[in-house]
Protein backbone atom coordinates (compact mmCIF):
# COMPACT_ATOMS: atom_id res chain seq x y z
CA UNK A 1 0.00 0.00 0.00
CA UNK A 2 1.54 3.77 -1.27
CA UNK A 3 2.44 5.48 1.92
CA UNK A 4 0.30 8.60 2.82
CA UNK A 5 2.78 11.07 4.45
CA UNK A 6 1.34 14.30 6.00
CA UNK A 7 3.40 17.72 6.09
CA UNK A 8 2.88 21.42 7.96
CA UNK A 9 3.86 24.76 6.91
CA UNK A 10 4.51 27.87 9.38
CA UNK A 11 2.49 30.64 8.52
CA UNK A 12 5.73 32.94 8.32
CA UNK A 13 7.42 30.44 5.57
CA UNK A 14 4.92 31.69 3.44
CA UNK A 15 5.49 34.55 1.10
CA UNK A 16 2.27 35.52 -0.32
CA UNK A 17 3.68 38.14 -2.17
CA UNK A 18 2.02 41.88 -2.66
CA UNK A 19 2.25 41.59 -6.44
CA UNK A 20 0.32 38.25 -6.73
CA UNK A 21 -2.28 38.98 -4.58
CA UNK A 22 -3.16 42.39 -6.82
CA UNK A 23 -3.01 40.07 -9.39
CA UNK A 24 -5.67 37.50 -8.24
CA UNK A 25 -7.55 40.76 -7.37
CA UNK A 26 -7.26 41.42 -10.98
CA UNK A 27 -5.30 45.18 -11.31
CA UNK A 28 -2.34 45.33 -13.64
CA UNK A 29 0.45 47.12 -12.79
CA UNK A 30 -0.21 50.31 -13.95
CA UNK A 31 -3.45 50.74 -11.75
CA UNK A 32 -2.54 49.64 -8.25
CA UNK A 33 -1.79 53.10 -6.17
CA UNK A 34 0.30 52.79 -3.27
CA UNK A 35 -2.94 53.20 -1.30
CA UNK A 36 -3.63 49.87 -3.08
CA UNK A 37 -0.57 48.33 -1.92
CA UNK A 38 -0.36 49.31 1.39
CA UNK A 39 -4.06 48.03 2.16
CA UNK A 40 -2.86 44.90 0.76
CA UNK A 41 0.00 44.43 2.92
CA UNK A 42 -2.23 45.57 6.12
CA UNK A 43 -4.22 42.89 5.15
CA UNK A 44 -1.60 39.79 4.61
CA UNK A 45 -0.03 41.14 7.97
CA UNK A 46 -3.21 40.91 9.48
CA UNK A 47 -4.33 37.36 8.11
CA UNK A 48 -1.10 35.47 8.86
CA UNK A 49 -2.56 34.55 12.20
CA UNK A 50 -5.16 32.96 10.70
CA UNK A 51 -2.92 30.69 8.36
CA UNK A 52 -2.12 26.87 8.99
CA UNK A 53 -0.65 25.57 6.07
CA UNK A 54 -0.97 21.34 6.01
CA UNK A 55 -1.63 18.90 3.19
CA UNK A 56 -0.67 15.06 2.00
CA UNK A 57 0.83 13.65 -0.19
CA UNK A 58 1.15 9.98 -1.84
CA UNK A 59 3.26 8.74 -4.60
CA UNK A 60 1.62 6.25 -7.55
CA UNK A 61 2.19 4.69 -10.68
CA UNK A 62 0.49 5.79 -14.01
CA UNK A 63 0.20 5.00 -17.44
CA UNK A 64 -0.37 6.80 -20.60
CA UNK A 65 -2.40 5.12 -23.84
CA UNK A 66 -3.37 6.78 -27.16
CA UNK A 67 -6.39 8.76 -27.11
CA UNK A 68 -5.50 10.44 -24.07
CA UNK A 69 -6.64 7.80 -21.54
CA UNK A 70 -4.78 7.50 -18.48
CA UNK A 71 -4.35 4.61 -15.84
CA UNK A 72 -4.80 6.44 -12.88
CA UNK A 73 -4.31 5.16 -9.15
CA UNK A 74 -8.00 5.29 -8.91
CA UNK A 75 -8.69 4.01 -12.18
CA UNK A 76 -8.77 4.96 -16.22
CA UNK A 77 -9.65 8.18 -17.05
CA UNK A 78 -9.58 10.28 -20.13
CA UNK A 79 -8.38 13.64 -20.30
CA UNK A 80 -6.00 15.06 -23.10
CA UNK A 81 -4.60 17.62 -21.58
CA UNK A 82 -3.14 15.75 -18.65
CA UNK A 83 -1.89 13.42 -20.85
CA UNK A 84 0.19 16.02 -22.56
CA UNK A 85 0.92 16.98 -19.08
CA UNK A 86 2.13 13.61 -17.73
CA UNK A 87 4.26 12.48 -21.04
CA UNK A 88 7.21 10.50 -20.52
CA UNK A 89 6.25 9.79 -16.58
CA UNK A 90 5.32 6.64 -15.28
CA UNK A 91 4.74 7.84 -11.55
CA UNK A 92 2.72 10.77 -10.39
CA UNK A 93 2.19 12.42 -6.75
CA UNK A 94 -1.36 13.19 -5.50
CA UNK A 95 -0.93 16.09 -3.12
CA UNK A 96 -3.71 17.67 -1.24
CA UNK A 97 -3.13 21.54 0.31
CA UNK A 98 -4.86 23.59 2.76
CA UNK A 99 -4.49 26.86 5.01
CA UNK A 100 -6.66 25.40 7.71
CA UNK A 101 -10.31 26.56 8.79
CA UNK A 102 -9.11 29.43 10.98
CA UNK A 103 -9.08 31.22 7.36
CA UNK A 104 -12.14 30.40 6.73
CA UNK A 105 -13.47 32.22 10.06
CA UNK A 106 -11.79 35.12 9.51
CA UNK A 107 -12.97 35.69 5.83
CA UNK A 108 -16.76 35.23 7.03
CA UNK A 109 -15.48 38.35 9.39
CA UNK A 110 -14.80 39.80 6.53
CA UNK A 111 -17.45 39.05 4.65
CA UNK A 112 -20.12 40.72 7.30
CA UNK A 113 -17.89 44.07 7.19
CA UNK A 114 -16.53 44.97 3.93
CA UNK A 115 -17.48 43.09 0.23
CA UNK A 116 -13.67 45.36 -0.97
CA UNK A 117 -12.08 43.62 2.51
CA UNK A 118 -13.69 40.29 1.48
CA UNK A 119 -12.50 40.26 -1.66
CA UNK A 120 -8.88 40.81 -0.43
CA UNK A 121 -9.15 38.16 1.82
CA UNK A 122 -10.08 35.51 -0.62
CA UNK A 123 -7.06 36.58 -3.06
CA UNK A 124 -4.41 36.50 0.00
CA UNK A 125 -6.10 32.99 0.75
CA UNK A 126 -5.74 31.65 -2.55
CA UNK A 127 -1.82 33.34 -2.87
CA UNK A 128 -0.98 31.37 0.58
CA UNK A 129 -2.41 28.18 -0.33
CA UNK A 130 -0.68 28.07 -3.47
CA UNK A 131 2.76 28.95 -1.63
CA UNK A 132 1.68 26.11 0.63
CA UNK A 133 1.57 24.15 -2.87
CA UNK A 134 4.39 25.90 -4.10
CA UNK A 135 6.73 24.61 -0.90
CA UNK A 136 5.63 21.28 -0.96
CA UNK A 137 6.60 20.71 -4.37
CA UNK A 138 9.94 22.28 -4.12
CA UNK A 139 10.49 19.60 -1.26
CA UNK A 140 9.88 17.02 -3.71
CA UNK A 141 11.78 18.35 -6.77
CA UNK A 142 14.87 17.53 -4.71
CA UNK A 143 14.08 14.22 -4.06
CA UNK A 144 13.35 14.29 -7.35
CA UNK A 145 16.61 15.52 -8.91
CA UNK A 146 18.38 12.48 -6.79
CA UNK A 147 16.38 10.02 -8.68
CA UNK A 148 17.98 11.45 -11.98
CA UNK A 149 14.11 13.03 -12.51
CA UNK A 150 12.45 16.11 -12.39
CA UNK A 151 8.64 17.47 -11.99
CA UNK A 152 6.06 17.89 -14.24
CA UNK A 153 4.22 21.43 -13.83
CA UNK A 154 1.67 20.15 -11.60
CA UNK A 155 -2.39 19.87 -12.72
CA UNK A 156 -5.62 20.68 -10.90
CA UNK A 157 -9.12 19.32 -11.31
CA UNK A 158 -11.13 21.57 -13.24
CA UNK A 159 -8.03 22.86 -15.20
CA UNK A 160 -8.47 22.10 -19.35
CA UNK A 161 -10.41 18.52 -19.38
CA UNK A 162 -8.94 17.25 -16.30
CA UNK A 163 -12.33 17.35 -14.64
CA UNK A 164 -13.60 18.98 -11.34
CA UNK A 165 -15.00 15.39 -10.50
CA UNK A 166 -11.59 13.89 -10.52
CA UNK A 167 -10.83 15.14 -6.70
CA UNK A 168 -13.11 12.07 -5.85
CA UNK A 169 -10.57 10.14 -7.11
CA UNK A 170 -8.11 11.75 -5.59
CA UNK A 171 -9.78 11.74 -2.36
CA UNK A 172 -10.51 7.94 -2.64
CA UNK A 173 -6.78 7.15 -2.81
CA UNK A 174 -5.13 10.24 -0.65
CA UNK A 175 -7.57 10.67 2.08
CA UNK A 176 -6.96 14.07 2.88
CA UNK A 177 -9.74 14.26 5.40
CA UNK A 178 -7.77 11.62 7.84
CA UNK A 179 -4.17 13.08 6.66
CA UNK A 180 -4.68 17.06 6.66
CA UNK A 181 -8.86 17.52 7.65
CA UNK A 182 -9.42 18.34 3.92
CA UNK A 183 -13.08 17.45 3.07
CA UNK A 184 -14.88 17.47 0.13
CA UNK A 185 -18.82 18.32 -0.13
CA UNK A 186 -21.42 17.34 -2.53
CA UNK A 187 -20.62 20.09 -4.91
CA UNK A 188 -17.05 19.26 -5.58
CA UNK A 189 -16.32 22.35 -3.26
CA UNK A 190 -13.32 21.02 -1.05
CA UNK A 191 -13.16 22.97 2.73
CA UNK A 192 -11.43 24.45 4.39
CA UNK A 193 -12.35 26.91 1.43
CA UNK A 194 -8.82 27.58 0.73
CA UNK A 195 -7.92 24.17 -0.06
CA UNK A 196 -6.11 22.28 -3.42
CA UNK A 197 -5.50 19.06 -5.39
CA UNK A 198 -3.32 18.22 -7.56
CA UNK A 199 -1.47 16.54 -9.77
CA UNK A 200 2.56 16.32 -9.97
CA UNK A 201 3.97 14.15 -12.68
CA UNK A 202 7.63 12.50 -12.28
CA UNK A 203 9.48 12.53 -14.95
CA UNK A 204 13.08 10.32 -15.56
CA UNK A 205 15.15 12.91 -17.30
CA UNK A 206 17.41 9.88 -18.94
CA UNK A 207 14.21 8.74 -20.48
CA UNK A 208 12.97 12.27 -21.88
CA UNK A 209 11.66 11.85 -25.48
CA UNK A 210 11.68 14.24 -27.92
Amino acid sequence: MTPILSFSVKAEELKIEEAEVLRYLGYKRHEVTEEDKLIVRETIAELRASISGKGCFGRFPVSLSEGGFIEMPYGKIQSRDLSVNLKNCSEIYLAAVTIGAGFDRALRKAEKTSIAKAAICQAVGATAVEDVLDILNARLAVAAERENCRLRPRYSPGFGDYRLDQQRGIFSVLNPEKHAGITLVNTLILAPEKSVTAVIGIEPLAGIKA
